[in-house]
């Protein structure tokens, strides 16, 4: 993890958005965070954490290819 992911994440977690820290955490180390929480909560915390719309803090969205279908 660079200093600038870390302080990304030190940022959420001062905010008090501790499941968004958790995202990214998994996000920076390689990690689907689709495998460990629900999809509605994941499309919620990119949704209120995205950058003018575009592309949520850090990298960019999970591609429609990685999503895992849980049927």
């Amino acid at each position: 993890m660079t200093n600038d992911q870390l302080n990304q994440v030190v940022e959420a977690i001062i905010a008090g958005k501790y499941s968004w820290a958790c995202v990214l955490v998994l996000r920076f180390y390689g990690y689907n965070p689709l495998h460990y929480i629900p999809y509605r909560t994941y499309n919620r915390l990119i949704k209120e954490n995205s950058q003018g719309g575009n592309h949520p803090v850090g990298k960019t969205p999970v591609s429609q290819s990685q999503v895992v279908s849980k049927v």
